[in-house]
């Protein structure tokens, strides 16, 4: 597998929407940042969208990986370049919002990720449609960061 950046053009919607439902917000973020890469021979299976806030703090908007190579680490090791990336361009402070239950939360947690906030009604209030995960409908939004 090849970790690298990405030109925002060459990522397929359909793989940003695995992690955000909504394309309208991902072209907003996708247009602003910076886009890194997991390439396995010349297919590109996973994705995270990076935006620079300060010299110092990035935000993560998206990190998403297709189905079939979901749950191997892939995701894990994207997320460990990017970070360690983005400590070499000197940023200190990574930031996102994630659900308030689920795999996600685990994951961002299992890497470091620690609960800055909670921002209440956050999903029906960002979304046109709600977003389920096992049966269950997302409210809030959780908003975790990691120092570097």
């Amino acid at each position: 597998m090849k970790f690298a950046q990405v030109n925002r053009d060459d990522i397929p919607i359909e793989l940003l929407l695995e992690a955000d439902p909504a394309k309208e917000r991902i072209t907003v973020y996708l247009s602003r940042s910076v886009c890194y890469g997991v390439f396995d021979n010349d297919l590109l299976v996973a994705t995270c969208i990076v935006e620079s806030k300060t010299n110092a703090i990035a935000e993560i908007h998206n990190v998403a990986v297709l189905p079939t190579e979901q749950r191997k680490g892939v995701g894990t090791k994207l997320l460990t370049f990017v970070l360690s990336e983005l400590t070499q361009n000197g940023v200190r402070r990574v930031e996102l919002g994630t659900g308030s239950f689920g795999y996600q939360l685990t994951y961002y947690q299992r890497l470091g990720f620690r609960v800055e906030s909670v921002l209440k009604d956050y999903f029906v209030q960002n979304y046109a449609e709600p977003i389920y995960e096992n049966g269950i409908q997302h409210y809030d939004m959780l908003w975790l960061y990691k120092k570097l």
